[in-house]
């Protein structure tokens, strides 16, 4: 399977978004980084997680972490600003970051090899938080890990 359908049907699982969400946002995690590297593993996909990491966090720096930002910053309402203008710029940014999200996902996936034995899902995130160079987050990985299984 394609990495944006299985990420979007993964998603879609209450669980998983919670799990995702929470590693964004008490972690700073990548979730669609996360998401590849979890398909990948499933999948038995090989693919350097070095490189891998370094298309994340320049794509995150550069266009990702930009589009969130904006995106939350029109959460709440701005002075002088007519929520009825707002709110409809705010949905259309949503589905911008949503593109910029299968922008990312494609160019994980266009790194990988193709599919081989699936290897362990935690042992696939573990591997790519530490590529990442953030220090994993093991109970936070494993919640997603276990939402994904």
């Amino acid at each position: 399977m394609i990495l944006w359908d299985w990420a979007l049907a993964a998603y879609a699982r209450q669980d998983v978004a919670a799990a995702c969400l929470h590693l964004q946002d008490a972690h700073g995690q990548n979730v669609p980084y996360l998401l590849w590297a979890a398909w990948a593993a499933g999948e038995g996909r090989s693919a350097d997680p070095k490189a891998a990491a370094r298309l994340m966090k320049q794509w995150d720096t550069e266009v990702g972490a930009p589009l969130r930002g904006i995106r939350r910053a029109l959460k709440a309402p701005i002075q002088d600003v007519a929520d009825s203008a707002r709110e409809p710029f705010r949905e259309a940014l949503k589905g911008v970051e949503l593109q910029g999200e299968r922008v990312l996902m494609e160019s994980l996936e266009a790194l990988c090899g193709p599919p081989g034995p699936s290897r362990d899902i935690l042992d696939g995130l573990i591997a790519a938080a530490a590529a990442s160079g953030d220090p994993p987050r093991q109970a936070a990985l494993e919640r997603l890990a276990t939402a994904l299984s």
